[in-house]
């Protein structure tokens, strides 16, 4: 019979320090059994509090010794392992495994001021990808300072209500609100600044928010105080009606100066700090030696003045299921003729008010979606759009000396993607391009590009992305 008790007492022990709600149910049912008496089980449970004292008691030690800064600390990151696919009739198929990781600190220091910094894999040289290509016999891949800024939002100690106003400083993502990567690839880091006004931002009502952007983000710094940098504004409206459909709309002009100093110096092969990993198929100002190879680029041949205009419209219920349809326009006023671009597109599932990204939260959640682009030569600053939908000499060749990458523009496409969450922070996605250039034989005096014919390139990207 000791036996028995010494038995019941133990797992009774260990099953309080597991779960005290079950372990009282089992206490009293081995108390009615009479396997133990009361005060077995009373002194069981005065055990189980005192360890659970002493572990309190143990960490609150701990955490007394850290220092008080950490307390301001919030690390994020995600890694991204992808299988990307190219097809196109008449070439050998490209298949290549890449991987992304990037991992950053969020530091509050007050309520007021903070400041975020974001290391990520990628080349140096390309500012629209951070993607790495399993290959070159195992060697390293490069990690390099993704972004670094501070973000003040002044309240008490400027006598102003917090949450009125943001000022971002530094190096960060394209912070603008974006309906597509129309205009910016989702990896680019601008590097300035960024001011916005919160005017209005309330929970009921047609008018929910209304914010106002202003944008002074620096493209290079010259000698010569010509330096290349974006000037631009822009006003978003959120509106909600009822629970049928929520709209938010922005519109937006995005001027960029002295971009022709960028095409000299980076883009030719002339230029001081020409790169390999830059191209576009803007419009350029070229020379040619007598076999027409280009010898040296004299800039841009039109100004970038992008006005710009998003939508999104979306229903939190059909027929039981989110959907919604996006729209994003550019207009560059400084292009004479094929200066449009558009992309436009429907969603369907949990992504809520982005179908064109599908970013999904919770375990089991899915998102499909749709995206239509035509995108004409000069409607965007091909160097910094969307750059997974370029067309290429051969698919997937070059467009100047020892490039290996185009501009996202003079391109007409279809996306086709689904998402699926599979555990907790760990997305699905596989996402088909079908691609055709808009021109197939651009004008050569303006420009690196030339293709001959124009079959369609299918690019397929199957993604598993761990979001920490």
């Amino acid at each position: 019979m000791l036996r028995r008790q010494t038995v019941a007492v133990t797992v009774l022990a260990i099953t309080l320090g597991e779960a005290t709600v079950y372990a009282k149910d089992l206490g009293d049912i081995l108390l009615k059994k009479g396997l133990i008496t009361q005060e077995e089980l009373q002194q069981a449970r005065e055990e189980d509090k005192q360890k659970a004292a002493a572990d309190e008691s143990r960490r609150d030690a701990i955490v007394a010794k850290l220092p008080k800064w950490l307390d301001m600390i919030t690390p994020f990151g995600d890694l991204r392992n992808r299988y990307e696919g190219f097809f196109q009739e008449g070439r050998t198929a490209e298949n290549r495994f890449r991987l992304r990781a990037r991992i950053g600190l969020t530091a509050n220091v007050t309520d007021e001021i903070g400041a975020t910094v974001r290391l990520a894999t990628g080349d140096s040289n390309n500012p629209v990808t951070r993607n790495q290509t399993f290959q070159n016999a195992f060697t390293q891949k490069s990690i390099n300072l993704d972004q670094a800024y501070m973000t003040l939002k002044p309240g008490k100690t400027f006598n102003i209500e917090p949450g009125w106003v943001t000022v971002t400083a530094g190096k960060f993502s394209a912070n603008a609100y974006r309906t597509s990567e129309l205009i910016w690839d989702d990896d680019l880091t601008p590097e300035g600044a960024t001011e916005t006004l919160n005017l209005v931002e309330q929970r009921e009502g047609v008018l929910r928010g209304l914010k106002v952007n202003a944008f002074q983000w620096v493209v290079n710094e010259v000698a010569a105080n010509n330096d290349p940098w974006m000037g631009g504004g822009q006003i978003v409206a959120e509106t909600a009606f009822d629970n049928t459909a929520n709209l938010t709309v922005d519109f937006a002009d995005f001027h960029y100066s002295s971009l022709s100093e960028v095409a000299k110096d980076f883009l030719s092969p002339s230029g001081k700090n020409f790169n390999k990993q830059l191209a576009t198929t803007n419009s350029l100002l070229v020379v040619r030696d007598s076999t027409g190879k280009i010898t040296k680029i004299d800039g841009f041949r039109y100004g970038v003045n992008i006005i710009n205009a998003g939508a999104d419209l979306d229903f939190p219920n059909v027929v039981g299921v989110p959907a919604g349809v996006f729209g994003d326009l550019a207009y560059n006023t400084e292009a004479e003729g094929k200066n449009v671009g558009v992309y436009v597109g429907a969603g369907i599932g949990k992504a809520g008010k982005d179908y064109y990204h599908d970013t999904l939260k919770n375990q089991g959640d899915w998102g499909a979606s749709y995206t239509f682009a035509w995108v004409e030569r000069d409607a965007a600053l091909a160097l910094f759009n969307y750059d997974d939908i370029s067309y290429s000499q051969g698919g997937f060749g070059t467009t100047q000396t020892g490039s290996s990458v185009t501009g996202g523009t003079n391109v007409i496409g279809h996306i086709v993607r689904l998402d699926y969450e599979l555990f907790p922070n760990v997305q699905l996605t596989w996402k088909t391009h079908f691609i055709n250039a808009l021109d197939a034989s651009l004008d050569q005096r303006f420009s690196v590009v030339k293709w001959d014919g124009n079959p369609t390139l299918v690019r397929t990207q199957v993604d598993a992305m761990l979001k920490f």
